[in-house]
């Protein structure tokens, strides 16, 4: 299908669900939301994926930033964005969604909404944007084409230094490979496709974490316009090193959630380098890094930045240890592409530890809804968690609600979401309130999961 047919599909399936009901379908948390509800939950997803991104924040003040918000909506995140950037832009595909948009936030002055054609941003002029957003959004686009259409234009509309970051769906699954992709579950965008979106538009990688989850974030930033030469004949220098999570830990797992590998370096000058022109040598071997930058967090920290002079001309590699990799010692060296390598370092892997379930949703089996009441028809609830694999059944898994254990209904692996879902029952005599859910996979335990349990009175569900 062309671009434009599939484009096409894309307004004419927004357009439909935005009048059927457009909160439902940008918040699947409940089919009735009010506008304070449905707006409520934008406010924590601004302030985890925006203000509080370490990397956005490199950019100065967000109160004197123009920002542009792809895939906006009827305005759920538009308008909290609105309250801490000089001038908010949102696009949509859906000509309905942008007009329920235009009525929602007639007051915000400081907010301008366009209808686009679902490639690109023709109404916007070059170079005008310091900060690009988007999540939710590409991963409903049916083509990774139509992605990086949208890249392409987003980065003309960027200014020379602004970052653009966005949330894709990156499953790897063969099962989800097999699905048809439509307007709903749409392309993954894998690290391939990642790093050649960044080389085809000349912008760099800065970042990119969640490869094989519908939760996959990418920064690129388009270069400044600058005098700097290459670098890559000036050797690297190793700082210093540990695990991602944790600056003085020097070992690293070879799988799981800790298996990845910070490198600090000096020497390069840092606007030349990004994830896709650094090499990590992994005994012989080369590997791209998922993080090229400026060093903050931990590190930062680690390195004494607030009272260093040099922190500024040095620059942060994080990498993922490589599928196949054994515990033991390993060399490692840092290079750039066709330039100088580092002294090299022995670094030990070693084996991973457990891993237990992370639940990251849970709703009724219902609608989908998160609201689940303590009997009837939405007592069925849905428990979503990675880190399990396929000896997950209902054998292997129990449900630990409060102080009770469930033997689940079913235990199964969904590819949309790259996932396993446990299907459980509230049991008889459970009482509303604030309570919790654990998962056990063998003899592995999950974080404590919220849950409000709602009662049930004669007329029907009512909340607490």
């Amino acid at each position: 299908m062309k671009l434009d047919e599939q484009a096409g599909a894309m307004k004419r399936d927004w357009d439909d669900r935005a009048k059927e009901n457009a909160k439902w379908y940008i918040n699947t948390v409940r089919r009735d939301q009010s506008d304070d509800e449905f707006d409520a939950t934008g406010l924590p997803e601004v302030r985890n994926f925006v203000l509080n991104d370490p990397v956005l924040n490199r950019r100065g003040d967000f109160g004197t930033q123009r920002l542009l918000e792809i895939g906006c909506g009827i305005g759920r995140m538009t308008k909290h964005l609105a309250g801490h950037f000089a001038e908010v832009h949102g696009t949509d595909v859906s000509g309905e969604m942008i007009e329920q948009a235009r009525i929602r936030l007639g007051n915000f002055g400081n907010v301008h909404l366009h209808e686009t054609s679902g490639v690109d941003f023709q109404a916007l002029p070059s170079n005008y944007f310091d900060t690009i957003f988007s999540v939710y959004v590409f991963q409903h686009v049916p083509s990774v084409d139509i992605i990086h259409a949208n890249i392409r234009d987003a980065v003309r509309v960027l200014k020379p230094g602004g970052l653009f970051k966005f949330q894709t769906c990156s499953i790897t699954a063969e099962e989800y490979a097999k699905m048809e992709k439509d307007t709903w579950t749409g392309a993954s965008f894998t690290e391939e496709e990642i790093r050649r979106a960044a080389r085809d538009n000349g912008v760099h990688l800065v970042s990119f974490l969640g490869l094989g989850t519908q939760y996959c974030w990418t920064i690129l930033q388009k270069p400044e316009i600058t005098s700097e030469n290459s670098t890559s004949d000036i050797k690297p220098g190793i700082i210093f090193y540990g695990r991602s999570d944790k600056p003085d830990e020097k070992s690293i797992p070879i799988t799981g959630d800790y298996a990845f590998l910070t490198i600090v370096i000096d020497g390069p000058e840092p606007k030349t380098l990004d994830a896709n022109n650094v090499i990590l040598e992994l005994d012989g071997k080369n590997h791209m890094p998922c993080y090229v930058g400026w060093v903050g967090g931990n590190f930062e920290a680690a390195l004494g930045g607030a009272d260093r002079s040099d922190i500024e001309r040095l620059t942060q590699i994080n990498i993922g240890i490589p599928r196949g990799c054994v515990s033991g010692q390993s060399r490692i060296r840092i290079g750039l592409l066709d330039g100088e390598f580092s002294e090299p370092f022995t670094l030990d892997l070693i084996a991973p530890p457990p891993v237990a379930p992370r639940i990251n949703l849970i709703n009724n089996a219902v609608d989908g809804g998160i609201d689940i009441y303590s009997s009837g028809e939405k007592s069925v609830f849905r428990v979503f968690a990675n880190a399990m694999d396929e000896t997950a059944t209902p054998e292997t898994v129990r449900v630990l609600l409060g102080d009770r254990e469930l033997i689940p209904e079913s235990v199964s692996f969904v590819p949309a979401n790259g996932v396993h879902m446990t299907l459980a029952r509230m049991p008889e005599g459970s009482l509303p309130g604030d309570s919790t859910v654990r998962l056990r996979f063998h003899d592995r335990l999950s974080d404590p999961f919220p849950l409000r349990i709602l009662r049930v009175e004669c007329g029907g569900p009512a909340p607490l």
